[in-house]
């Protein structure tokens, strides 16, 4: 959200509120007005009640006050639409009659209705009713001088909001202006030392601190890349001539040991250097096919005794680098060969979704389906380092691709759905 959007936000709640208050103070004025009324008359007939009570203690006949209040011995003296009013609702205390008239009724004794009733009609006494369009002018002239009211605050809150979010604008701009490569350092120092400033110094050490530790794993990727690859290479050189050589058969076990050992931590480095690198914002497309057909290729001695059946389009491309999706598929199929320990293997793709599925036994009890993705989990006959799934399934959230494992009797399925 940008300082622009939020000063909008701002105004808008404010003059919002200022104008719903107006509105209800409004409604709050005129409602008032006829409690007021309603509340009036009732102390009139209250007032009426004591005296009249008091006048047929004396003996004489009951006669109020005023004018507009009556007397009536029981209800069948009433005005009609009062005697229907009170036979479909007894306790009712006020009605309306023809002719805008309009009546509030008391009882000498609440407990006896059907008779010693004082009946005031209030029609002429009305002053709200009279004054209901002045009211309502009133009502609207003092919501129009809210939504005035609003609007010149509105003034003042934007100008007010300019000055305050103003750097926060300019602060967002740095940063948004600054490639990712070359984050922005040194311009705290040029806003003020509020919010905003402690904000701005608090964002530049952050800043400085990830720009140091992209530095360390840049320099790290290098260093990985040129000073262990090489040394790999001299060491994989070396045990190639020795293989060449006379040895026996136990000393050709451990060149054949040192040799897998210095496969495995090329494809660890291959794939480590893989994560590191920044994914492109435009993934490639990479062929399944061919990349499946040189992972065969290079376990071809692994799989002599394993049949492998293949389902999948010669044009079957997926969102994953080539490297990547390499390592994957690699790390994958050499799981189903050492682990499985199966005679066939399946691979298929459709509905961009791949499954390499083995016929061997299945994961033992002491891993999960969820807990082979985790570093360190191996089985018990496992030679291996133990992290080969958890890089699989770094790589493929790097790619948005969903890996799961499903394992029983049958043997183990693995399935990545690419998007």
């Amino acid at each position: 959200m940008t300082a622009k959007q939020l000063r909008n936000k701002i105004v808008t709640y404010f003059v919002s509120i200022v104008v719903l208050l107006s509105i209800l103070f409004s409604l709050v004025t005129l409602m008032f007005s006829f409690v007021v009324e309603d509340t009036f008359f009732y102390q009139i007939l209250n007032s009426e009640k004591q005296q009249v009570l008091s006048q047929i203690k004396n003996g004489q006949t009951p006669a109020p006050h005023f004018d507009f209040i009556t007397y009536h011995k029981d209800q069948s003296t009433l005005p009609k639409p009062v005697q229907q009013a009170l036979s479909k609702a007894p306790k009712q205390r006020e009605f309306s009659g023809a002719k805008n008239t309009h009546y509030h009724i008391a009882y000498l004794d609440d407990n006896q209705r059907q008779q010693h009733i004082l009946l005031a009609e209030v029609s002429q006494q009305l002053v709200v009713n009279r004054l209901t369009n002045k009211l309502f002018y009133f009502s609207f002239g003092l919501l129009c001088f809210g939504i005035l009211l609003a609007l010149v605050l509105a003034l003042g809150t934007v100008k007010l909001s300019k000055t305050l979010l103003n750097p926060l604008d300019d602060l967002m701009t740095i940063v948004d202006n600054s490639p990712v490569e070359k984050l922005p350092t040194k311009f705290a120092a040029q806003f003020k030392q509020n919010e905003i400033g402690r904000f701005a110094q608090t964002l530049e050490a952050a800043l400085v601190r990830v720009s140091a530790f992209i530095t360390r794993e840049q320099q790290f990727t290098r260093d990985v890349s040129h000073e262990l690859r090489t040394p790999l290479t001299v060491s994989q050189g070396a045990v190639t001539l020795l293989t060449h050589t006379e040895l026996s058969q136990a000393q050709q076990k451990f060149v054949t040991r040192i040799s897998d050992a210095n496969q495995q931590m090329h494809e660890i480095i291959e794939t480590l250097l893989a994560l590191a690198r920044e994914k492109h914002r435009d993934t490639e497309h990479t062929n399944l096919k061919s990349v499946i057909e040189n992972c065969i290729i290079k376990n071809q001695a692994l799989l002599k005794d394993v049949a492998i059946d293949i389902s999948l389009a010669d044009n079957a491309n997926v969102a994953m680098g080539a490297l990547e999706l390499s390592l994957v598929v690699q790390n994958l199929l050499q799981n189903a060969i050492y682990h499985g320990q199966g005679s066939h293997i399946k691979i298929e793709f459709q509905d961009n979704v791949l499954t390499i599925a083995d016929n061997g036994k299945g994961l033992t009890d002491t891993l999960s389906s969820q807990s082979v993705f985790e570093a360190g989990q191996r089985g018990p006959n496992s030679h291996g380092s133990g992290i080969g799934l958890s890089l699989v399934k770094r790589l493929c959230e790097k790619y948005g691709v969903d890996v799961s494992l499903n394992s029983d009797n049958g043997g183990v399925t693995i399935t990545l759905i690419f998007t």
